[in-house]
């Protein structure tokens, strides 16, 4: 596990989208890419670091699916994550978002959902995008040039 290579994949970014399979890995300790979240979202919480995470109520959505279905301890723990943990940022889905993402889908054909997450990146001014989905940075990263794609799984 390589949080220096991650670090030096990362840069001078001071604006990360957190994509939902990054911010599962977080919750999962046996996720084998949770070091590297842990340590990335440690940072986000750090006032004194310049690094600032967002995510799309889009993965929140699917972040508080499972914690809906366990019980409302498991949803209150992912609730309270979701809006409380420091410098960590919802971004809305409005009619900007909506219609970027729109516009994604119909030029470059890619899923709603990925292109609602994207439009709410690209919208915010974030410069990187951190997932845990090696198919979902593949598909896109070649599409999206502007942010540096940062799969946790590289670096495990």
């Amino acid at each position: 596990m390589s949080i220096d290579a991650l670090e030096a994949a990362l840069g001078d970014t001071e604006r990360v989208l957190f994509d939902s399979s990054a911010l599962i890995a977080f919750h999962s300790r046996l996720e084998p890419a949770h070091p590297l979240a842990k340590h990335l979202l440690t940072r986000v919480e750090d006032d004194r670091d310049r690094l600032r995470g967002y995510y799309s109520v889009l993965s929140a959505t699917e972040l508080l699916i499972r914690p809906i279905r366990t019980g409302v301890a498991q949803f209150t723990f992912m609730h309270t994550f979701l809006t409380t943990y420091p410098n960590l940022t919802p971004l809305p889905v409005d009619l900007m978002v909506a219609t970027q993402a729109a516009t994604l889908r119909a030029t470059a054909g890619i899923r709603v959902p990925d292109a609602i997450v994207v439009a709410s990146a690209l919208l915010s001014g974030c410069e990187a995008i951190v997932t845990n989905d090696e198919t979902w940075k593949r598909k896109l990263a070649g599409l999206f040039r502007d942010f540096r794609w940062i799969c946790l799984g590289d670096f495990t």
